[in-house]
């Protein structure tokens, strides 16, 4: 197995899609494990990431860039991006975006573009035409086929992007990790496995702000079973969550549990000191700039804002009361960002929320002391 490595052609190509990171970012913040500023990914590697949103693919191409060596990719895809006419299908527009999009279906050049650069289509359950498929009993071998091409498309050089939960999280958090990693692992004995975790604040600024964490390489064993892989690949994206001010804010107001008054300044001050104490206690959470920076004013007011109109909470002045809806879970957490995002990013710290507990009891800080 010889790795292909990059081209001119196909590094532009990728470079064009990480220009989209100004329309759908505020901006891009990477953190990574060691004192390097690369991603370890010896051919032939699985690159194992969670899977957030559609924003996704701007999010790969900024990773791309740090691949050390750079080896052309093969990157599962959602099969119906594949297919003719999939923004207007997708996006559903009017007027003329609608003629702009139909003009760049019609010329095909999105799926040209995404198969060139290593995209190729995965049925996804209950999605697509798998229904079908599952009721005439061709869904398994459909779903063999492609992971075969995959193994294949690994063997002839490619390394792979892989998103183990198969499909977008919806609750801020992971979802059921799938076995795909131990089937690649199945089938490749000299397989390396590398992950990187994106965590997206959608609260802190005008626009969503990425943060990367990339992780270290890791091996998976040939006697581990398919539920220890699962846990393992869980832990490894799980881990590397960064502690945003979106979700530690979110985590403090949930903390509260009851409609609760609170003073800017008095949150600044539990801000600041939840992260010190992180810092200090576990050094190996990664924690955003502008909390290690401690310059966070024009941010929170930007949170608030949003919770605000979200009718999650009440601002005025310098105070913010917190809402009984806020602490109202909903019975699904489909979409959970826009029934509570206040939830949704505090459920990006689950891994870390055993340690958040023990700071935050640490502080001995008691909810009433801020009604």
């Amino acid at each position: 197995m010889k790795p292909k490595k990059h081209t001119v052609p196909y590094d532009f190509l990728i470079r064009l899609v990480s220009l989209g990171k100004g329309v759908v970012f505020h901006s891009v913040e990477e953190n990574f494990s060691d004192n390097v500023e690369h991603f370890e990914t010896p051919y032939p590697s699985a690159l194992l990431c969670n899977h957030v949103s559609e924003a996704d693919v701007v999010s790969l191409s900024m990773v791309y860039r740090r691949l050390e060596p750079k080896i052309k990719m093969i990157i599962p895809a959602r099969e119906d991006i594949l297919q003719p006419g999939f923004l207007q299908k997708e996006f559903r527009s009017k007027g003329i975006l609608k003629w702009i999009l139909k003009l760049i279906d019609t010329s095909k050049i999105i799926p040209f573009l995404l198969r060139y650069i290593g995209a190729v289509p995965i049925k996804r359950p209950f999605r697509d035409n798998a229904r079908a498929l599952l009721k005439s009993g061709e869904l398994r071998d459909k779903v063999d086929s492609e992971w075969t091409d995959l193994v294949a498309n690994i063997k002839r050089g490619r390394n792979l992007f892989m998103f183990p939960e198969g499909t977008y999280s919806h609750d801020g958090f992971l979802n059921q990790i799938k076995r795909g990693a131990y089937y690649i692992r199945s089938k490749i004995d000299s397989l390396h496995f590398n992950s990187f975790t994106l965590t997206y604040d959608h609260l802190s600024y005008q626009k969503t702000k990425l943060y990367i964490k990339y992780g270290k390489p890791f091996h998976i064993e040939s006697n581990q079973t398919a539920d220890q892989v699962i846990r393992l690949v869980g832990e490894k994206l799980g881990k590397n969550y960064t502690v945003t001010l979106g979700n530690l804010t979110s985590f403090i107001l949930l903390k509260f549990g009851k409609e609760t008054k609170i003073k800017k300044d008095q949150l600044i001050d539990l801000l600041i000191k939840i992260k010190k104490q992180i810092e200090s206690k576990f050094p190996e959470i990664t924690v955003a700039s502008e909390l290690k920076k401690e310059s966070f004013h024009t941010q929170l007011e930007s949170l608030f804002t949003k919770l605000k109109k979200f009718k999650l909470v009440d601002w005025e002045e310098d105070t913010v009361q917190t809402k009984e809806i806020l602490y109202h879970f909903p019975k699904s957490n489909h979409n959970l960002k826009k029934t509570n995002i206040v939830l949704y990013h505090r459920n990006q710290l689950t891994a870390h929320l055993n340690h958040l507990e023990q700071v935050w009891e640490g502080l001995f800080l008691e909810p009433r002391s801020f009604q």
